[in-house]
């Protein structure tokens, strides 16, 4: 998608405002926002790939989930990502079950 169609997209998710905004030096904030979209889409891979299925940036727009077949959808946004997983898994998927945690899921924690 080039950034013309990008700009009528569905606007911006909550999580998304982890941008600095600083319009001095914009460079810098889209290097930031686009390492913490890396960072996320890191995290939504670790909960993702026991379903058998991978995250991807999509144009950093929306996020792509492809499954072991092939098989890829789009999410819009984060919310959207987890009726697209139980779409290519078949697997129920609720991200607030304590269960849907893997034990051997260890995500990066960055301070500060």
């Amino acid at each position: 998608m080039c950034e013309v169609c990008a700009i009528f997209g569905a606007g911006e998710h909550w999580s998304d405002f982890a941008r600095q905004r600083d319009t001095r030096f914009p460079f810098a904030d889209i290097l930031h926002y686009r390492a913490e979209r890396k960072r996320r889409i890191a995290m939504l891979n670790a909960l993702l790939v026991p379903l058998g299925l991978l995250c991807e940036d999509w144009d950093g727009e929306a996020l792509a989930l492809t499954d072991a077949r092939g098989r890829t959808r789009i999410a819009p946004t984060l919310a959207d990502v987890w009726p697209v997983a139980e779409g290519l898994s078949g697997a129920r998927v609720d991200p607030l079950a304590d269960a849907f945690f893997a034990p051997s899921c260890e995500m990066e924690r960055t301070d500060g």
